[in-house]
């Protein structure tokens, strides 16, 4: 039986380890720090609770977290992964860039265990994506990792360097939830100055496929944002400098962190976007 280790059960990682443990591999975590919400997902999802030593008698370690602290975790395994007598395969899946990624390498490498690169693409499985979504995995220990497919995972592997499948996330994220960022802010900017209703309808007309798309993204967005936000500032630091997509990221960045504040405290930018795809709702009430 394969020993994989879940870095953390989030929404990801706890539907992810689910479908591993389906389909016969041991899944693990460390619980004891967790929140409740992530430990009921984790027990549900049949992910057993180890203490964090043990983590590292796994064959893989899956590090799955939001991006701003996939270096620092990695940075809080170094100790336990310097005293384990067989080495796990390491694999990074978060969201961070290519400049990024090669510090939590340094770092994991350091300690003598090997290290991969991934990139997820698309929606946890779930009942909205019975598929679950793309591991894209690359570096010099890619290729052991096409067997996960033995275990439900949807494999595809890169053959190139580490750093790659972190350019596909970030390049694929950038286009991706770019667009739902950016014509948020144009939808949100419209309304206020009262032009909502000639916007939806020049959509209408000229871009119906963005109308429905977007109609669909900005609700999934908006409890996201705060998330995305540090998505965008490492998408920021791809290829910086050769480019100004730096400063653009920057600023999709910002406008994360805005529409994160706003869903806390008055809700204009969130009441105005419904507003925008419910107007008979709006006028109703």
């Amino acid at each position: 039986m394969k020993t994989i280790a879940i870095a953390a059960p989030g929404a990801m990682g706890a539907a992810v380890g689910g479908v591993l443990a389906q389909h016969g591999a041991r899944v693990i975590a460390a619980l004891s720090q967790r929140s409740a919400i992530s430990q009921q997902r984790a027990q549900a999802a049949k992910i057993v609770d180890v203490d964090e030593k043990t983590l590292c008698e796994a064959d893989i370690i899956l590090s799955i977290l939001p991006p701003e602290s996939a270096l620092s975790w990695a940075q809080h395994m170094v100790p336990l992964l310097q005293s384990a007598q067989k080495k796990p395969l390491y694999v990074d899946c978060n969201a961070i860039s290519p400049e990024t990624l090669k510090q939590v390498a340094r770092v994991i490498e350091h300690t003598g265990t090997p290290f991969a690169d991934a990139a997820i693409i698309g929606l946890p499985p779930g009942e909205h994506n019975p598929q679950g979504p793309r591991f894209w995995f690359s570096g010099p220990h890619a290729a052991q990792l096409a067997t996960l497919s033995d275990w439900g995972l949807r494999v595809r592997v890169m053959n190139a360097e580490n750093g790659a499948a972190s350019a596909l996330k970030m390049a694929y994220a950038g286009i991706n939830k770019g667009i739902t960022l950016l014509t948020s802010a144009m939808l949100i900017n419209a309304s206020r100055v009262g032009a909502a209703d000639a916007l939806r309808e020049e959509m209408q007309e000229s871009q119906q496929a963005l109308l429905q798309r977007m109609a669909k993204a900005t609700p999934d967005m908006l409890p996201k944002a705060w998330r995305w936000a540090a998505e965008m500032d490492e998408i920021a630091s791809l290829n910086q400098g050769e480019l100004a997509t730096d400063r653009l990221y920057q600023a999709l960045g910002e406008i994360c962190r805005q529409l994160a504040e706003d869903r806390q405290h008055d809700q204009q930018f969130s009441t105005l976007l419904a507003a925008f795809f419910q107007p008979d709702a709006d006028k109703a009430g």
